[in-house]
C-alpha cells in the first residue's frame, strides 16, 4: 500500500497522515471547500494546532481526485457522520479496502461503523483502529501502542506491514466488535469518571477514579461478552489501556468535556448539539444504554452518564451517584 487516502481528518486522521507520509502517498480530503481552503494555505488543522502538514501531503475537497487509485482510504470521520461520508463513496466503481478510526456508536441505529459499511458498501473489506494515543502527543514522535481489528486476515497483514512506523507500535485481532465496543465505551464512561474528579477535592478522589475504572472495564467486558466481543480484548490497549488515559489524563476531550459539564452542564450539551466541539461519548453514551436496555444488563455506570446528559440530572447528583457506585463497588 503505498497510496493512502484520509477522509475528513481531524486530529487523530491528520496524526496518523502525516506519520504515514514518511513512506507513502498521502491525500486528504475535507468536503467543507472552505476548511480546506484554509488548511492548505496554513498547513495546519485547528484540531491539531501547532503540528505542521507536510507539503508533500495533497489536499483537496475534491473526492474523486483524493480517492482515484488509492489502494487505502482512512474514513477519520466521527461516528455521527461517518454514514455521511461513506455514502459520497458510494456512487465510486472500485474502491479500496477501508480503514476505520471513529470511537463511537452511530446513535440513530446502534450500529457500529463496520456494520454501517456492510450495509452501504458490502462488498468492501474493512478493518477498524483504536488504541491509546492522543494525536498531538502521537504527531510529536510519542510512542503509542494501537490495536488493528478486521476479519480479513490478508488485509491485516497489509495495515501490520503500513503501520509498522515508529511512534506507532501495532496489535492485530480479528475481534472487530470488541475493538470498536471498546473504543466507544471507554469515552463515555471518561465523562462520568472525570465528572467525579470535578467534584471531589480531597485525597479520595483518586480512589474513586481506580474504582470507576474498574467497574468501566466490568460493563464493557459484560456488554461485549453479549455481542461477541473477546474479553482479552478489553484487558488489552484498545480496552483497558484506552480507558485508563482517556479517563485521567487532560489532553482528552471526553476528560475536559466531563469537567466542563460538571461547571456548566446546559452550556456543554448545546455546545455538542450544535457540534461546535467534537465529543464521541456524547451521542456513544445513548446507543449504550438502549444496547444495556435490550440485552436486559446491568450498566450503572452507562445508565449514570445517560440520565446526566439526556434526563438532565445535575451533575452534582450525577458525581454523588457514581462517587456511590466505587464505594459499594
Amino acid at each position: 500500500m503505498k497510496k493512502i487516502a484520509i477522509l475528513e481528518p481531524g486530529a487523530w486522521g491528520t496524526a496518523l497522515g502525516i506519520i504515514l507520509s514518511k513512506r507513502n502517498k498521502v491525500s486528504f480530503r475535507y468536503k467543507d471547500k472552505n476548511l480546506e481552503r484554509k488548511i492548505f494555505q496554513f498547513r495546519e488543522n485547528e484540531k491539531l494546532p501547532k503540528i505542521k502538514i507536510p507539503q508533500e501531503i495533497f489536499i483537496s475537497s475534491d473526492l474523486e481526485k483524493v480517492t482515484q487509485s488509492a489502494e487505502l482510504i482512512i474514513v477519520a470521520s466521527p461516528s455521527f457522520s461517518f454514514r455521511e461520508t461513506l455514502s459520497e463513496l458510494n456512487k465510486f466503481d472500485k474502491l479500496p479496502p477501508i480503514l476505520g478510526i471513529a470511537k463511537g456508536i452511530e446513535k440513530e441505529t446502534l450500529k457500529f461503523p463496520s456494520q454501517i459499511v456492510k450495509e452501504i458498501l458490502p462488498a468492501i473489506t474493512y478493518a477498524h483502529l483504536s488504541g491509546p494515543g492522543f494525536a498531538r502527543e502521537v504527531a510529536r514522535g510519542k510512542e503509542t501502542r494501537e490495536v488493528i481489528a478486521s476479519e480479513n486476515g490478508n488485509l491485516l497483514k497489509k495495515l501490520r506491514v503500513l503501520f509498522k512506523i515508529k511512534p506507532l507500535k501495532i496489535f492485530i485481532t480479528d475481534d472487530l466488535i470488541g475493538v470498536q465496543l471498546a473504543g466507544a465505551m471507554k469515552n463515555s464512561l471518561a465523562i462520568g469518571i472525570s465528572l467525579t474528579e470535578a467534584a471531589s477535592f480531597n485525597s479520595k478522589s483518586k480512589k474513586n477514579q481506580s474504582e470507576l475504572i474498574k467497574l468501566g472495564l466490568k460493563e464493557m467486558i459484560s456488554l461485549g461478552r453479549v455481542i461477541g466481543g473477546k474479553e482479552k480484548t478489553f484487558s488489552g490497549p484498545a480496552g483497558l489501556g484506552d480507558l485508563i488515559l482517556t479517563s485521567t489524563d487532560s489532553l482528552s476531550r471526553n476528560f475536559q468535556f466531563g469537567k466542563k459539564l460538571y461547571l456548566d452542564a446546559e452550556k456543554m450539551r448545546k455546545e455538542i448539539k450544535e457540534r461546535k466541539i467534537t465529543v464521541e461519548g456524547f451521542d456513544t453514551v445513548f446507543a449504550l444504554h438502549k444496547i444495556g436496555k435490550i440485552y436486559k444488563l446491568n450498566l450503572p455506570m452507562v445508565n449514570e452518564i445517560y440520565k446526566l446528559i439526556y434526563n438532565k440530572i445535575s451533575p452534582q447528583k450525577a458525581a454523588e451517584n457514581l462517587i456511590k457506585l466505587a464505594k459499594i463497588r
